[in-house]
């Protein structure tokens, strides 16, 4: 029995060329995508000295789950947790009730 193959490409796929063939994979990437823009848009509602340390992980059910560089990172953005729970629930397309804080250590050494 002979397997049909495909050509071989000349060089490397994008990431996007394979997210096509995958719908998981583009799923996640989506889903990325997604996050880094509530990021950006939650950023502005942060004092200047937080931004670096805090990101949007991920929104799990009904909560938005952010990621804080440290403990110290942590405990400020609880501070701010209402204010950016207010600014989520304007740009989700779903209901968010509450705020999570996750401390993610590498975090720090990722941005600028």
């Amino acid at each position: 029995m002979k397997l049909m193959t495909s050509r071989p490409r000349s060089g490397p796929r994008s990431l996007r060329e394979i997210a096509r063939g995958a719908s998981g994979l583009q799923q996640a990437l989506r889903r990325a995508e997604t996050y880094l823009a509530l990021n950006a848009r939650l950023a502005p509602e942060l004092p200047e000295a937080l931004r670096a340390h805090l990101r949007v992980a991920c929104i799990e059910g009904e909560t938005l789950v952010l990621a804080a560089g440290s403990p110290a990172w942590a405990t400020q953005a609880r501070m701010h947790q209402a204010r950016l729970l207010e600014a989520a629930r304007q740009l989700w397309p779903e209901p968010l009730s509450g705020v999570r804080v996750i401390i993610a250590p590498g975090l720090e050494s990722t941005t600028g």
